[in-house]
């Protein structure tokens, strides 16, 4: 009985797990698009409402700006992990590889990004 419930509880989360990678599949593709095409309000527009207070669509701007002209064109993102319910990404750029930490909120908006160096 108690394997059955382990195997109810993993194709549950399963299915769970899955609309979040999804989600996050989502929003990076829109965030490079967007990005390379220095396209602000959409970007903008793929933050929670929380962080477009925060940063505001001048911030935003100027973020994309200048990165844009620091770094290239966003090449390319691959997943490297999970921790603490952000997922970390290296972020290739033309002229740099950075990694971007990204959270969603439960309604695939941007609630956290941040670019490091490795």
């Amino acid at each position: 009985m108690k394997y059955i419930v382990l195997l109810i509880i993993c194709f549950s989360t399963q299915h769970i797990l899955a609309q979040d990678a999804t989600a996050y599949e989502n929003t990076i593709k829109a965030f490079q698009e967007n990005f390379n095409a220095q396209n602000v309000d959409a970007i903008f527009a793929l933050y929670t409402p929380e962080m477009q207070e925060t940063m505001t669509k001048e911030g935003v701007k100027r973020f994309v700006n200048g990165c844009h002209e620091q770094f290239g064109n966003l090449k390319n993102l691959t997943f490297i992990q999970t921790a603490e319910n952000i997922n970390s990404y290296t972020a290739e750029f033309e002229k740099i590889s950075l990694v971007m930490e990204l959270l969603l909120s439960p309604n695939g908006k941007i609630a956290t990004i941040q670019f490091q160096e490795p």
